[in-house]
Parts: structure tokens; sequence; C-alpha cells
């Protein structure tokens, strides 16, 4: 077997179970193993752990729903519209599978929020055009920052704003207010 191929049959695997499991807690490396039809010691050899594999699978899908949304997007439909629709769904999908993504989001924000502020800046870009890549790079931390603690704490930021961030329909209105009242204070701000 080549062991690049198997790499992938392992990332494959971990996707595919995420997608049917929903719950990256419950998949085992056992099953993994098993759906790719390899070793269980190649699991650790090449993620070093189920956790360390479930965050790259995690962090996979979420790359693909954010291309999705955005190629979806109309090309005329409004930017704030689009990051409004980016936002809430990786959010649905970081609360669909929260466990893991709680340890994804605190790797992101070790590397600095560089993934998540990079895949808004072009949708900023979008409605802010007369701004600085810093002042854009700034903007984005104030939008994502908070979304990455809702993430990771969600019953203290939801008892801090009275909303169940579990509850899609209170998470959705939140975000969007929440993305709202940062466009407005940013728009009447302009360079």
């Amino acid at each position: 077997m080549n062991l690049d191929n198997a790499k992938e049959k392992i990332l494959q695997a971990a996707l595919d179970l995420l997608d049917s499991e929903g719950d990256a807690g419950e998949i085992t490396t056992r099953q993994i193993a098993k759906k790719a039809n390899v070793n269980l010691a190649l699991i650790n050899y090449y993620y070093q752990s189920k956790e360390n594999l479930m965050v790259m699978a995690a962090g996979y899908r979420m790359g693909g729903i954010i291309e999705q949304v955005l190629l979806e997007s109309n090309t005329d439909e409004d930017p704030v519209v689009k990051l409004k629709k980016l936002l809430t769904t990786t959010a649905d999908f970081s609360f669909k599978h929260h466990e893991i993504f709680k340890i994804a989001i605190t790797g992101e924000l070790k590397e600095g929020c560089r993934t998540s502020c990079a895949m808004v800046i072009p949708l900023l870009k979008e409605l802010f055009g007369n701004k600085s890549e810093a002042e854009l790079r700034i903007i984005a931390l104030q939008l994502m920052l908070p979304f990455h603690f809702i993430v990771i704490y969600p019953d203290k930021y939801g008892d801090y704003l009275d909303v169940d961030f579990f509850d899609e329909q209170q998470r959705t209105r939140t975000i969007i207010q929440m993305t709202e009242n940062l466009l407005s204070r940013t728009e009447g701000k302009k360079s």
C-alpha cells in the first residue's frame, strides 16, 4: 500500500464519519481505520492523535463549507448578506461539531486568527474598499474574535448576552445583530 495514499484514505474516512456520525467525540480510531482499510497505527503515524485528525477533518470540511457559501452567493449579492450567510453557516457547522471546533478554534487563536480572518477579509474589502490592509485586518479581528469565544465558551458568553448559542434561531439572530453593530460602527469611521 502506498503510504501517501493511506494518509489520504484516513482523512477521507474521518470526513465520511464526521458527516455521517455528527459527533466527532463518538468516532473512534478503530472506526476510522476500518473505514479507511488501514492499520490502526497509521492514524497515529500520520496525525499523532485522533484529536489532530478530527481537527484537520473539521477544518477541511469548514473550508469546503466556506467555499460553497461563497460560490453560491450571487456576484451581485450584497457583501453584507454574503458575510452574514458565511458567519451563520460556519457557526451552525461549528455548533453541530462543537467539541472538535472548540479544539480547532483554540488552535486558530494561537495562530493569531489567521485562517478565519482571511476568510472574511475579501468580503470586508468589498464593503470597505477605501480601508488599508491593516484596517481590514483589525475589522476582521473585531468580527471574528467574539465568534471564536462564543464557540469556546458558549455558556459563559450566553449568560453574558442572555442567549442559548446551541439554539440555532437565537445563535443566528445574535450573530446577525453583532455583525450589523460592528459594520455600522465601522461605516461611521470611514477613512
